[in-house]
């Protein structure tokens, strides 16, 4: 009834050349249950409407410009030439076609979206092209392998204490389990975590992880459904998660999903509740961040990560540095962030009074307490709960400190009600402002 509906029109999302991929590797997945005792009253259109949806996706996968949708079309089409008899042009094809984005894959091995659970996806499908090019009988790509372990590295350094991945760029924490298969059949060498790689840096420290985003949003073309979260971090203990962005939601409401993409959901400064860079709502980022350079050092004792960008330097005439430290036994993260004009430059008088807000997203495991206050007027909030547990965010009695609602779009369906700590303060002084803790 599918193929009668839908087969040889063309409504729009039925075509959609993300779901005919999908579409294609599911209908030859499953034939063997479906396909092989049906009568030829079945087959004949159906492997028409095969041929057709394959012949499709194969006019539109060299327009594809997404690394993660363009490996995805191949996948499909690689798995369609191996399988079905008389397709194998199909399959020398989109093996040409993969050739080029191999040869190129880059050394730190992320792809420009910069989407956790897309580098997953990809990684996936590379990992399918090798099984579905060794079935055929086909010479794999001479590229293919390093390019499958340094996609497996990237993918490994994105992931926290539970196994799952960390949230930034439209990514959801996908299931842990899941990535111990892929990065076990990529190999045990590949799946080696990398310290810093397309623009994150990771640290670890006893049994914390440190993920920061320091570097410019995903470029455009690369930038659909990218977040505004330059210099957020996310921190986990063991297996729980205590610091986080919000994440990313995929139903089919498009305000949360647009709630997930503004700077005030990750866990970093918001200047005057705008956004680092402006989100469109469908679509990529604009104005962002260009300059995001990025400094670290690494010893025995410690971790310290600074980097700094530029996303409010044309509104307000400021940059955002942030400095992370991590201690040895990772029991303490300790933070600078810095509100400063460009070198040479005075802040705006425009600028002078706007407020400013340093947000900590928490996960809805983690348990909160009352702000409280000592002799000095330092403030401190305990958070933390079970193994994780107790942790603190200490700051300077200037900077007003508050226990807020948030929200949590990690697993990607249903927001869930969580908690976030702010510390708010004012543009108050010529030469910026400084927030430690």
């Amino acid at each position: 009834s599918w193929i009668e509906r839908n087969a040889f029109a063309r409504p729009r999302t039925v075509w959609a050349t993300p779901l005919l991929a999908d579409r294609l590797v599911h209908w030859i997945g499953q034939f063997d249950f479906f396909g092989k005792p049906a009568p030829l009253s079945f087959k004949a259109p159906f492997f028409k409407s095969l041929a057709h949806q394959a012949r499709t996706l194969a006019r539109a996968a060299p327009r594809i410009v997404a690394t993660a949708e363009r490996i995805r079309a191949l996948r499909a089409l690689i798995c369609f030439g191996a399988a079905v008899p008389g397709a194998q042009n199909r399959l020398i094809q989109a093996r040409q076609q993969l050739q080029p984005v191999l040869e190129t894959w880059p050394e730190h091995g992320m792809i420009p979206e910069r989407n956790p659970s897309a580098q997953l996806a990809v990684l996936r499908d590379l990992v399918d092209n090798r099984a579905c090019l060794q079935a055929a009988h086909y010479e794999p790509p001479g590229a293919r392998e390093p390019a499958i372990g340094r996609a497996a590295r990237a993918l490994a350094a994105r992931r926290h204490g539970d196994g799952a991945l960390a949230l930034f760029h439209g990514g959801a924490e996908e299931d842990a389990t899941f990535c111990d298969v892929v990065l076990a059949l990529a190999g045990a060498e590949a799946a080696r975590p990398a310290r810093y790689n397309g623009g994150y840096q990771r640290a670890v420290r006893g049994d914390a992880v440190l993920v920061f985003d320091a570097a410019p949003p995903p470029p455009r073309l690369h930038d659909r459904g990218a977040h505004a979260g330059t210099l957020a971090f996310e921190l986990s203990a063991g297996a729980a998660r205590l610091v986080v962005n919000c994440g990313a939601y995929r139903g089919a409401d498009a305000a949360w999903r647009d709630a997930g993409r503004v700077t005030a959901a990750h866990s970093t400064l918001v200047l005057d509740d705008r956004n680092s860079a402006k989100v469109v709502a469908g679509d990529g980022l604009r104005l962002g961040p260009r300059d995001v350079p990025c400094d670290r050092q690494e010893d025995e004792s410690a971790s310290w990560i600074a980097a700094s960008h530029d996303g409010y330097v044309r509104r307000f005439g400021l940059l955002h540095r942030r400095g992370l430290f991590l201690a040895r036994d990772g029991g303490d993260l300790r933070g600078e962030d810095r509100l400063l004009p460009p070198p040479g430059q005075a802040v705006p008088r425009r600028t002078l009074g706007k407020a400013f807000s340093i947000r900590f997203h928490l996960h809805p495991d983690v348990v909160v307490g009352e702000p409280e206050r000592d002799l000095s007027g330092a403030v401190a909030i305990p958070f933390g709960s079970g193994e994780s547990g107790p942790w603190h965010l200490a700051a300077e009695g200037r900077f007003a400190a508050t226990v807020e609602e948030s929200f949590y779009l990690g697993t990607g369906d249903a927001p869930r009600r969580t908690k976030q700590l702010v510390l708010t303060g004012r543009i108050d002084s010529d030469a910026g402002a400084e927030a430690r803790g």
